[in-house]
């Protein structure tokens, strides 16, 4: 099996559960047509399973470092597929909340488990552009539960669409199982990573500072992703159309951004630290440019901009915190560090919507937006190091 082919794997495996998660956003309205449930109500659908989400981001990185990535993926891929399948059978609030939660709890740990495979497949200076890759499957999933999964509503009711992604989703799980190698032929297994392994991650002072620096990072990203279109509209005047395009070219924009700097990254010899500075700084000079725009062509313009430099910092960071946790225990690593960047994209919403309900102020929203990133670029260039190898490259090429 090539390296490719894991990659291809992991891409689908990834795609499917964040599929799976957000489809939810283009089902809604139809569940509380047909069932009477109110819209407001359903709005908590998302909180559950967010919830189940970063409580599995937080475990299910050791079980996959225990078990090891055809396990923990197959495994979480086929949770998510019954609970999936289940959540078609839903009939009050509490249910659904219940099912989400649970559909939560299986998918978090399928994040940890894509990046643990790639990091043992991968070697250093191939490995950034592989995770970028990998990361494209996010845009993608937003492309297919906007536009495929209305396509399917026009011609079958809501509970065969979640029936048809379980079923989807198990097969997947299960042929993993059956096929997923967790590293290359040449490379002997490991014995089972012990619980003291684990505990020194957890107690590493380096990806606690990597977690915040992904905190502030996604407080940016999902800050605008949740409000610029309200913003444009609310405090500019743009129509949804004009300022839904801008929008759609900040996601648009990902595609290309995350393979592409994860390619630099490699091609800079491994080197992961100053990458994420530029593009941190560029993200928050562009974000706080974007509070003093006024005409939708500037704002389309500056916003794929902005959705370049807001989601390349990912594959990067990434990256370095599997480096810096190391093959043995990268799944810990990154579902710890991943479970904190999560809360990011939690908090700031609230943020920003109570600054712009106090001050009425376009600039100031996007002011607190571009303190995440503002945060990240401070932590990440004074507290922050380039993983091992890169340090003893740059040592042996100074002596």
């Amino acid at each position: 099996m090539s390296r490719w082919t894991i990659l291809a794997i992991a891409w689908l495996a990834l795609l499917l559960s964040f599929v799976d998660r957000l489809a939810w956003s283009s089902v809604a309205s139809s569940v509380s047509a047909a069932s009477g449930l109110p819209l407001t109500a359903l709005g908590s659908f998302a909180s559950a399973f967010f919830s189940g989400y970063v409580i599995s981001n937080l475990v299910g990185g050791v079980v996959v470092d225990r078990l090891g990535s055809r396990i923990g993926m197959g495994s979480t891929l086929i949770l998510l597929g019954l609970f999936t399948f289940g959540f078609s059978f839903i009939g009050s609030v509490p249910s659904g909340i219940a099912m989400q939660f649970l559909m939560g709890l299986a998918a978090g740990a399928d994040y940890a488990a894509c990046i643990k495979v790639l990091a043992a497949w991968f070697p250093p200076l191939g490995r950034a552009r592989a995770i970028g890759i990998l990361m494209t499957s996010l845009p993608v999933a937003v492309m297919i539960t906007g536009s495929g999964i209305p396509l399917m509503l026009a011609h079958v009711e809501w509970p065969y669409v979640y029936r048809a992604m379980g079923v989807v989703t198990l097969l997947f799980g299960g042929m993993i199982m059956l096929l997923l190698q967790d590293t290359p032929g040449t490379v002997a297994a490991a014995g089972r990573i012990s619980w003291r392994e684990i505990a020194a991650v957890l107690r590493n002072p380096e990806l606690a500072r990597l977690a915040l620096v992904g905190f502030g990072a996604a407080w940016g990203t999902w800050g605008f992703a949740f409000w610029a279109t309200a913003l444009m509209s609310k405090g500019h005047g743009l129509s949804p159309a004009q300022a839904g395009l801008a929008t759609t070219l900040f996601g648009a924009a990902a595609v290309i951004a995350k393979p592409v700097t994860g390619a630099i990254s490699d091609y800079l010899g491994g080197r992961r630290k100053m990458p994420i500075l530029v593009v941190l700084l560029l993200f928050s000079i562009g974000l706080l440019a974007f509070g003093q725009l006024s005409s939708p062509l500037q704002f389309q313009i500056v916003a794929t901009l902005l959705g370049f430099f807001g989601f390349s910092w990912g594959p990067i960071l990434s990256t370095l915190i599997a480096e810096v946790g190391g093959h043995r225990t990268a799944g810990t690593a990154t579902g710890a560090t991943n479970a904190l960047q999560q809360m990011g994209g939690v908090v700031v919403p609230l943020a920003i919507g109570a600054v712009f309900a106090r001050t009425h102020s376009f600039a100031s929203a996007f002011a607190t937006m571009a303190a995440g990133p503002i945060l990240a670029f401070l932590v990440m260039a004074l507290f922050c190091s380039d993983a091992a190898y890169v340090r003893t490259a740059k040592d042996k090429s100074h002596g």
